[in-house]
């Protein structure tokens, strides 16, 4: 027992360090990760016209905490990934050959969803729902009144961080499908089962990831669609090849 509590300590110690030096590095280049974040919002459509945007701040201390908010955020998400990964090493040895490379196709699909999640979300849907947003002040027709939206700093970074775990969670639905898939890749009618189910699933994900427009929706939907649809025939073809070997 004494040599997995040694392995526990290191591995924890490991995790440790990975913790501090993911705080001191993201510290260290704060002000490019802010802008990361915050340049594909930069721009948004002002009666037709391309505008450039811009954040406040009303208190003196909004801008440190909202690197040091920032910096948390993404330590966190590191030290998420290694501890996942040393708890997987950690407990590989007990595992049968199959269930290893059944969890470790697991682990490697969720992680590139959260990947893509993340990328989708920074470059994609927070745009698209800010502008949404913003639209609503463009009130030119009727000029009845102005309206001026100057978005605080802090608040925005809060809107981000809350958009970014709710598109992770449900992007995860790929994740789960890519595993079902792989699980039922000898049981071929399995799939014609549940397809309605996941267009239901992805019309239901569609509409709360995506901004209350139903062309937005439309579009997020066949693109959902048209990737299981990609997937599925990737696992036929493999089933195929399978059968013809």
């Amino acid at each position: 027992m004494s040599k997995y509590f040694l392995e526990i300590k290191n591995r924890l110690l490991l995790l440790f360090i990975t913790w501090l030096s993911t705080i001191l590095v993201s510290y260290f280049y704060k002000e490019t990760l802010l802008f990361v974040i915050i340049q594909p919002n930069t721009f948004t459509s002002v009666n037709e016209h391309l505008a450039f945007f811009y954040f406040i701040f009303t208190d003196v201390t909004e801008v440190l905490s909202v690197y040091l908010k920032l910096i948390t955020f993404l330590s966190f998400q590191i030290f998420f990934i290694c501890t996942v990964y040393h708890f997987f090493v950690f407990l590989s040895p007990a595992f049968f050959q199959l269930e290893y490379l059944y969890c470790k196709f697991g682990i490697k699909t969720m992680g590139l969803v959260w990947l893509i999640s993340a990328v989708l979300s920074t470059y994609f849907l927070t745009p698209l729902t800010w502008n949404f947003f913003l639209s609503f002040q463009d009130l030119t027709v009727t000029r009845s009144f102005n309206l001026h939206f100057e978005a605080k700093l802090n608040e925005y970074l809060y809107f981000y961080i809350a958009f970014y775990y709710l598109c992770g969670f449900y992007c995860q639905f790929f994740a789960l499908l890519l595993l079902f898939l792989n699980y039922i890749d000898v049981n071929v009618k399995i799939i014609k089962k549940f397809r309605k189910l996941y267009y239901y699933s992805f019309i239901i994900f569609s509409t709360l990831i995506s901004p209350p427009e139903i062309l937005s929706q439309i579009f997020i939907s066949l693109i959902a669609i048209f990737i299981y649809e990609f997937l599925l025939l990737l696992f036929l073809l493999k089933i195929r090849f399978k059968l013809i070997n």
